[in-house]
């Protein structure tokens, strides 16, 4: 995943309170209004509790984890799984679908091939990518949303739930929130996802939670400000991860469909409803490409899209947007707008 600004949400002073725990590799943040409900920091402690249970369920590096024992005894037939494994494989499911593949949570043997899934990207032969291939195709998997039950009908399939786990949790976590009545705050895993509840207090004004989103190769630099409200966002790019093999540069998103890394966008940020949907839908989407990114996005209100594109000349880029208002997306150069 690439970074969105999440480290520094917004710098007025009225936003003075926040909880955050170490947790899937990253920092879990709940950041609150100064005039926080009194009771918001035990919810707050509560909702990152309800992450480090799935944390444990959905980690393939905990070997007991609910997702690592399901990979463990794929040839086995037919597993029993419990709610939050259902319910996290039905949305994978639906991003699969909705995108023709290009999000594809059996993935893990291209990670694999390809060295990114130990962060040392390296050049496969194409025999080691067409083996590695074989073990992928969401299709192969059996869900049976009635008897709660997952089958893999293909072996060497594996589950890896790196790319919408984040996601999932964030969803999960502001449900404990809500459900503890409070009504305003943000909270986010790492610097690529986040979901906004309610309203950021301005010092005269209320308004909903500003998210820079920064520039891939120039951390420095904001290409513009997200106005967040009762919305999730989830960002994609290979900024962070990639290797040069004969001058030519491979990042860690690979189009499952292929087996090979994709090309041509620096980064996808989606917003959407869900931080499941949009955490699948930005490397969904990534691996797409811009014009059919675009296409999917106008054919789904709900969807909205930062895509930021290299140009001809040396650290400049191109802003796409989609699906996005004046009162959502605040550019700081001069986007174009579908």
């Amino acid at each position: 995943m690439a970074d969105a600004d999440l480290s520094n949400v917004d710098n007025s002073p009225c936003h003075q309170f926040e909880i955050g725990r170490f947790l899937m590799a990253c920092q879990f943040q709940v950041l609150f209004n100064a005039g926080r409900p009194r009771h918001a920091g035990n919810a707050a402690i509560a909702a990152l509790d309800r992450v480090e249970e799935l944390e444990h369920a959905l980690s393939i590096y905990l070997p007991e984890s609910e997702l690592s024992q399901l990979n463990a005894n794929s040839s086995r037939g037919n597993q029993q799984i419990s709610q939050d494994m259902l319910e996290l494989l039905k949305i994978a499911i639906d991003v699969f679908q909705k995108t023709d593949g290009a999000f594809d949570i059996t993935a893990a043997s291209l990670s694999e091939a390809w060295g990114f899934a130990r962060r040392q990207g390296s050049m496969p032969t194409n025999d080691q990518v067409v083996l590695a291939l074989e073990s992928v195709g969401t299709q192969h998997l059996r869900l049976d949303e009635y008897a709660m039950t997952l089958a893999y009908l293909r072996p060497g399939l594996k589950i890896n739930s790196g790319g919408i786990g984040k996601g999932y949790a964030l969803d999960c976590a502001q449900r404990i929130l809500r459900d503890r009545g409070v009504d305003n705050f943000l909270i986010h895993g790492g610097q690529s996802s986040a979901l906004a509840v309610g309203d950021r207090y301005d010092i005269d004004s209320r308004s909903g939670w500003r998210i820079s989103i920064k520039h891939p190769e120039q951390p420095r630099i904001s290409l513009g400000e997200l106005i967040l409200h009762d919305t999730a966002i989830g960002t994609s790019g290979p900024a962070n991860q990639f290797f040069y093999y004969n001058g030519v540069r491979y990042g860690h998103i690979i189009d499952p469909r292929t087996g090979w890394p994709a090309r041509g966008m620096l980064s996808v940020t989606v917003l959407h409803p869900s931080a499941a949907y949009a955490d699948a839908l930005a490397t969904g989407l990534y691996v797409l490409g811009v014009d059919n990114a675009i296409r999917y996005c106008e054919s789904q209100p709900d969807t909205g899209m930062i895509a930021i594109l290299p140009t001809k000349r040396s650290g400049e880029v191109e802003v796409v947007t989609c699906n996005l208002g004046k009162q959502l997306w605040r550019p700081a150069i001069k986007p174009a707008t579908h």
